[in-house]
């Protein structure tokens, strides 16, 4: 049985009481976790100093994307941040009730899980990215590299006793691409890492608003081409864009923002006026691996335009809390943006109902609870498989 006061070690990379952690899921998720009553030890897996700079040049590539990949997937670089989190479980004063790690791209051994069930938490996998060729960072790998990364992941899943996924359609993947039993993998979902604030004395703009700092995997062209035929049929309507997109020439109605730091009280400002005045965020994700900017504009109010593919089906309501349109059908795209607009009152409406889903559904104190619950279900497990040890 869990104890009452569950003492969880987190390990990921990067120090998890900070917002680089995950992109901020590490720290909420941790917190979360405490405001449940778990005690939560976290420990960085991130590489460091000396290490890091023998990893990056044995990872070395000249093409800086590729490097950064072979660096994160590689096999030195996992075996070194293996070592790391290692030895620093092996030399914890206490036993850990479990260990959650985020991601695969490092292993614990089972001297140092010193008996404590061993879960593994995801977005994504490599199998997962590589259908998100060419839009997901995977897919940049040589086919060896590919292949390797995988029979890494792979013994990584075989090892732990239970996998977290962030959506069912990552759970899929597990049990198809990676031979996962179905009742070794639970759905816990996520949540708004930074949910926006409400503006007094504004109102919704024509205005979409596209938020991603990986634009062109977000669905920044196809929302673009769209757009064009949006703006001929609504000259009024407006089109706000978040992130490292550079825009040539004349585009009316599109207003480019950059990148915006929620570290400072004016990005957070600006972050909270643009979801405040605008109709609906459009994301035509490529490739997504969750997508927690939906969850945010949920958290708004605002109706959400998706694709049908990846996780975005099971947080948009097709017709109820937004839209889902074919993966890259400019087209499609466009009539649903018009139709949009041409209704504020549904997109009001929408936007209400998907306020409502996100915060019964779609938040990390409800993560935490299905992460424990299921810590519960597990330790249960061990301590029956433990009795039946005994009793041969």
């Amino acid at each position: 049985m869990l104890s009452t006061q569950p003492h969880i070690a987190f390990v990921a990379e990067g120090d998890a009481s900070t917002a680089d952690c995950w992109s901020g899921s590490g720290r909420k998720f941790v917190e979360a976790l405490r405001d449940a009553g778990a005690r939560v030890d976290t420990y960085d897996a991130e590489l460091k100093s000396w290490s890091r700079a023998a990893a990056a040049a044995l990872t070395y590539h000249p093409a800086r994307k590729r490097w950064q990949q072979r660096y994160g997937l590689g096999l030195v670089p996992f075996q070194v941040r293996s070592a790391k989190v290692n030895a620093a479980l092996a030399d914890a004063p206490n036993r850990y009730d479990a260990i959650v790690q985020i991601g695969a791209t490092f292993a614990i051994s089972a001297a140092a899980r010193r008996g404590a069930p061993y879960v593994v938490y995801c977005d994504s996998n490599i199998a997962y990215a590589l259908r998100g060729a060419p839009y997901s960072a995977a897919s940049r790998l040589a086919p060896a590299e590919q292949e390797s990364a995988f029979r890494r992941e792979r013994e990584v899943y075989e090892t732990v006793d239970r996998i977290w996924t962030m959506s069912n359609s990552l759970a899929e993947s597990f049990r198809t691409d990676f031979g996962q039993p179905q009742d070794k993998i639970a759905t816990i979902y996520a949540g708004a890492n930074n949910p926006p604030a409400p503006v007094p004395a504004v109102h919704r703009e024509p205005r979409i608003l596209f938020v991603g700092k990986d634009h062109e995997r977000k669905g920044s062209r196809v929302l673009l081409e769209a757009f064009e035929i949006v703006r001929r049929a609504l000259p009024q309507a407006e089109l706000h864009l978040v992130g490292g997109i550079h825009l040539d020439g004349d585009h009316p109605g599109v207003v480019t923002h950059g990148f915006v730091s929620r570290s400072t009280p004016a990005g957070q400002h600006q972050f909270d006026h643009l979801f405040a005045t605008a109709s609906l965020l459009c994301l035509p994700s490529r490739y997504e691996p969750f997508g927690i900017a939906f969850l945010e504009a949920m958290h708004a109010g605002l109706a959400c335009v998706g694709t049908d593919r990846w996780a975005m089906p099971e947080i948009i309501d097709h017709g109820r809390t937004g839209w889902l349109v074919p993966d890259g059908s400019v087209g499609e795209l466009a009539t649903v943006l018009i139709n949009a607009l041409l209704d504020p009152s549904q997109c009001v409406a929408m936007g209400a109902l998907g306020r409502r889903r996100c915060l019964e559904q779609f938040t990390w104190e409800r993560t935490a609870t299905r992460a424990l619950n299921d810590l519960e279900a597990i330790a249960t497990n061990h301590s029956s498989v433990e009795a039946a040890h005994a009793a041969i």
